[in-house]
């Protein structure tokens, strides 16, 4: 071979060297260069989705001239859903995950050195549902009620036109038929109550038997509400339409676990903070003299566990246990909470207590200003707003306190206090004051008198003596006199 063939050959072969190695390089850049665009377009959607005011508006200019807005329903997620997609605000879930594992861990170690058994909240998850299977028996009566009142609406609805309009008769008919639906609704709000108390269930189920009574309550009172105008403004032969919720095209089975799995969780999440952070400092109330000092600092030391148990609830019923049962009844607007429609806040970043209150919770929040808010405003006392949302929080605190009350067993109005007292005054101030971390240490501090008052009470009945008088021991917290037992020894 001579020098000249083999020269070519050499450039030959690195030319194909050559080209090979741009060929990956290109191939290399172009994917770097396609992911790098396809990643902008989709954080450019998710910044469009999450950013769209429309998207969370959940009300719609009424066609009554002087009217509140009405209802809206959309097909929408819920806002985490869309957040979570974000990797950054993914890592908020991943941190709460790792406090659990956290927790969890330290209640092994705590469960193996301690006492020799392995439990990991075993025990007092089986406290707090006790007697679980008579409270689905009692739920169930209570859904049963729930759904029958649909019968004599529809044979009132119906009869009622067998008699003239502005008859005697019909008066008689519809009056008749709304005492016995009020009656209906007093004895829904004992009944349940009695059985329960009776009964001797866990705390969680009778929390959840009497959270389940106030919305089987509220959904008796808007059926009624929205749908027996129509029948007594009915006309034959007229346009009448009937209302259609929006609805996904299939259930989606793994949402549905994986957000049943979520409460599980949190359930245990629960019952960690409980056994590490709540019950070992409370637990001496009431056996031996604790000095002021030891009050003030428990209450600010429970503000940590008091806000990680309101966020954790807070994800357990308004995101995981709603979209549960969203999915599986295809309902397709999952807006339970929410940001503000004027600007795009949601209500962990409030700076306002008047906008968290309008946020968190969109559920309640919606039912109050359907049924009690645009009813006072619009018909009871028109244009009265500050009388209507001094009604609105005044019947919010008086069924979580109802809640509160029947759920541990004793009456202290604290949840009360802050619904009534300070949550309405920080409602008004709100306009002054705008800082979420003042929101957040409020907030905090708020959680943590509440569930530093009702864990010392609770104990107090343990460990106390109770008043003389029945009734005075009925509504009068023993914490507050229990201390008197070791100053006069």
């Amino acid at each position: 071979m001579t020098t000249t063939t083999r020269s070519r050959k050499i450039a030959r072969i690195g030319q194909e060297i050559r080209k090979d190695v741009l060929e990956q390089v290109n191939d290399r850049i172009n994917d770097n260069m396609i992911s790098k665009a396809l990643q902008g377009l989709e954080t450019s959607r998710m910044k469009k989705s999450l950013f769209d005011t429309d998207k969370y508006r959940d009300k719609r200019q009424s066609d009554k001239e002087g009217a509140l807005p009405d209802k809206e329903f959309l097909a929408r997620n819920s806002l985490l859903t869309d957040l979570f997609e974000i990797t950054h605000i993914r890592t908020v879930y991943n941190l709460f995950i790792v406090i659990f594992l956290l927790l969890f861990l330290n209640t092994i170690a705590y469960d193996i050195m301690e006492s020799g058994t392995l439990t990991c909240g075993i025990v007092i998850i089986s406290k707090a549902f006790a007697k679980f299977p008579a409270s689905l028996y009692i739920w169930s009566l209570m859904q049963i009620s729930t759904l029958a009142v649909y019968v004599p609406f529809n044979l009132w609805s119906h009869q009622r036109l067998q008699f003239s309009p502005k008859s005697l008769y019909r008066k008689l008919w519809d009056y008749g038929w709304l005492t016995i639906f009020i009656s209906y609704q007093v004895l829904f709000l004992i009944l349940p109550p009695r059985v329960t108390l009776n009964e001797d269930l866990g705390i969680a189920c009778r929390l959840a038997i009497f959270l389940e009574q106030t919305r089987m309550m509220m959904k008796s009172h808007a059926f009624v509400r929205s749908v027996a105008p129509r029948f007594i403004s009915y006309k034959p032969h007229s346009d009448n339409t009937c209302d259609r919720f929006l609805r996904t095209d299939a259930i989606r089975w793994i949402v549905v676990v994986k957000n049943f799995m979520e409460v599980v969780l949190v359930i245990f999440y629960f019952a960690f903070i409980m056994e590490r952070l709540v019950l070992p400092v409370f637990h001496i109330f009431g056996t031996q003299y604790l000095e002021p000092k030891w009050i003030v600092k428990s209450i600010i030391e429970a503000s940590v566990p008091g806000i990680l148990l309101c966020i954790s609830a807070n994800y357990l019923l308004l995101h995981s246990w709603m979209n549960a049962w969203a999915e599986m009844l295809q309902f397709a607007d999952r807006l339970f909470y929410k940001a503000s429609f004027s600007h795009i806040v949601d209500w962990w970043n409030s700076t306002s207590y008047r906008t968290y209150y309008r946020t968190w919770n969109v559920v309640v929040h919606d039912w109050l200003y359907t049924y009690i808010y645009k009813d006072i405003y619009e018909i009871l006392m028109p244009r009265n707003k500050t009388l209507a949302t001094l009604i609105v929080f005044l019947v919010s605190a008086i069924f979580h306190e109802y809640t509160i009350a029947l759920g541990f067993g004793f009456f202290y109005p604290m949840m009360f206090f802050m619904f009534a007292g300070v949550g309405l005054s920080l409602f008004f101030v709100g306009r002054i004051v705008a800082s979420n971390v003042v929101v957040w240490l409020s907030f905090c501090i708020g959680n943590g008198i509440m569930l530093s008052t009702y864990a010392m009470e609770y104990y107090a009945r343990l460990n106390c003596p109770p008043y003389s008088n029945y009734y005075l021991d009925l509504f009068a917290p023993r914490s507050w006199t229990c201390q008197a037992q070791f100053i006069h020894h």
